[in-house]
């Protein structure tokens, strides 16, 4: 496999923000007195665009999207106390910018929500474009993804789409690119195998295999 660009998911991929995110809906749930969801439930159900996830477990007729977003932002930063990168993270994204990969990250989220982060940890200088969203609704980040790659003379087949959610296979399948899944971020084992890729259980066992094909 010979993969000149790997572009990243961020929430759930390379940030370990998915029991955050979940503790966060539970708590807009205890405010509208709704029941709680388990963390395995989230797993299994949640989607993009999120607005699907959230008819699951409120009643969208009467909630605000924007308004939804402010409320979970607020409380999902109560929750993420010290939430890290994902365990060899950073020694996976030296390896593969050394081995002259280009990285970038794609997210639903905003990119504003994602600098802080690198800067944080000391990873910006990995990637050379944040493609995400602008808005508050989480929406699919495919096609605007899809358009920065044609925008920039990027060749699909050159590119590695490495996310957390079965969202991800369907970016690399409108752009016509590889994806692999890790199941330690927002969606499950289960859930992700329906995706019809290869699915890795955590970042460890993708530098494994990404050692093998990728960056020898």
């Amino acid at each position: 496999m010979s993969y000149k660009y790997i572009f990243w998911d961020w929430n759930g991929t390379l940030f370990d923000d998915a029991r955050p995110t979940c503790d966060a809906v539970n708590d807009m749930l205890d405010a509208r007195g709704l029941p709680r969801i388990t963390f395995e439930h989230y797993r299994d159900t949640v989607e993009v665009p999120i607005v699907k996830f959230y008819e699951t477990v409120m009643d969208m007729s009467v909630e605000s999207m924007e308004a939804l977003s402010v409320e979970f932002d607020r409380l999902w930063a109560s929750h993420l106390n010290e939430c890290p990168l994902f365990n060899n993270a950073i020694r996976l994204l030296s390896r593969i910018s050394d081995a002259g990969i280009k990285q970038y990250i794609y997210s639903s989220s905003r990119s504003e929500k994602i600098i802080p982060y690198l800067e944080e940890f000391g990873i910006s200088g990995y990637f050379e474009k944040i493609v995400a969203s602008d808005d508050c609704f989480v929406g699919s980040k495919a096609e605007r993804t899809r358009d920065f790659i044609l925008k920039n003379g990027i060749p699909p087949s050159e590119v590695l789409f490495i996310g957390d959610m079965d969202h991800d296979s369907e970016v690399a399948s409108l752009v016509g690119s590889d994806c692999m899944l890790v199941a330690c971020g927002h969606q499950s084992h289960k859930k992700l195998d329906s995706a019809g890729r290869r699915v890795l259980p955590s970042l460890e066992s993708l530098e494994t295999i990404l050692s093998d094909e990728v960056i020898k």
